[in-house]
């Protein structure tokens, strides 16, 4: 009479099978983990160069009734930014720039409306928070300039900041 018999396992070859696998998993993470930090050849950058779809004409008059507005870093670069304006015209008079004290990395630059600058007098001002004695006009000239530009669109102006690191100058 023919007896019936389980599967055999075998120990060895079941443990070689095991380590043999065991070993092509780790060296395929190592590989990938290496080509992913041997070279910088590709550069993502997701998102826009610059900040956009704020209501010029909506920003004016909050800034006309509160004072320049502050925004928190916006593209992951430690960039924290002011933006004022000044006159009646949303298309023009805008001035933004970065939060940061000039040459520091741990200061940031805040906002007194009762302060006062050399070049503005009794119109509010910005100052270093580690130095309060260090101050700025009301427009930001002599931080961090950032571009601007402001686009005509259907539902009114569109203010759009710079915020890809290029510095320097202003709008139209």
């Amino acid at each position: 009479m023919t007896k019936a018999r389980g599967v055999r396992l075998d120990l060895k070859r079941a443990l070689a099978v095991t380590l043999v696998g065991l070993a092509g998993a780790v060296g395929a993470l190592v590989f990938v983990l290496w080509l992913a930090g041997s070279s910088d050849a590709v550069d993502v950058k997701l998102g826009d160069p610059d900040f956009r779809g704020i209501d010029a004409a909506d920003l004016a008059a909050e800034i006309a009734e509160r004072g320049p507005v502050p925004f928190p870093d916006l593209v992951g670069r430690d960039l924290p930014i002011w933006v004022t304006h000044a006159g009646d015209d949303p298309r023009v008079g805008w001035s933004a720039f970065s939060a940061r004290v000039p040459g520091s990395d741990d200061c940031l630059v805040q906002w007194d409306p009762e302060g006062s600058s050399e070049d503005s007098p009794g119109m509010g001002a910005f100052f270093d928070d580690c130095d309060p004695a260090t101050t700025w006009p009301a427009d930001g000239a002599g931080l961090d300039a950032l571009a601007w530009t402001v686009v005509a669109r259907d539902d009114g102006p569109e203010l759009r900041i710079d915020v890809s690191g290029a510095a320097g100058g202003s709008g139209p």
